[in-house]
């Protein structure tokens, strides 16, 4: 069993205790400057220790929880080096058609924003559609829009 985060959960209790030790020792000054400052150190410390202490039960609470979490598919599956040689000696119309009968998913709406009189859409394959007046044109890129408009991008 894995004890995740135990040991920053002790840094922060020794951290706790000398702080507590720094205000006990100032309480007796605390009339002198000596005492004020040792009195504000030791809370800080401790403040800061009790933080430290549950930062420590967050590093366990989520190592727990990755201990006990499925592996990614891509460590599961580790390919032969005779699949990967086999995969590098293939023809590249073989990829190009593999890629190519591979169902292409269409692009989703990522922004819209409207200026001018036009709203602009942003999509996840970098296009952009520009709708004005109820027309819409489409560019495969936020620079081809730019190199067709003659607008500068800041």
């Amino acid at each position: 069993m894995k004890r995740h985060g135990l040991g920053v959960a002790f840094l922060g209790l020794v951290l706790a205790s000398a702080g507590l030790y720094g205000m006990w020792t100032g309480w007796d000054y605390i009339q002198l400057e000596r005492g004020w400052s040792l009195f504000i150190g030791g809370a800080t410390a401790v403040s800061g220790g009790v933080v430290t202490i549950a930062l420590g039960r967050v590093i366990g609470m989520l190592g727990r929880i990755a201990d006990h979490a499925p592996a990614t598919q891509a460590s599961v599956q580790k390919k032969s080096p005779a699949a990967e040689e086999s995969i590098e000696r293939a023809p590249s119309t073989d990829r190009e058609s593999a890629a190519a009968r591979a169902p292409a998913k269409p692009p989703v709406e990522v922004d819209r924003y409207s200026a001018g009189g036009s709203v602009y859409v942003m999509y996840s394959d970098g296009s952009v559609e520009v709708q004005t007046d109820g027309r819409s044109q489409r560019y495969p890129s936020l620079a081809a829009l730019r190199a067709e408009t003659g607008v500068r991008g800041a």
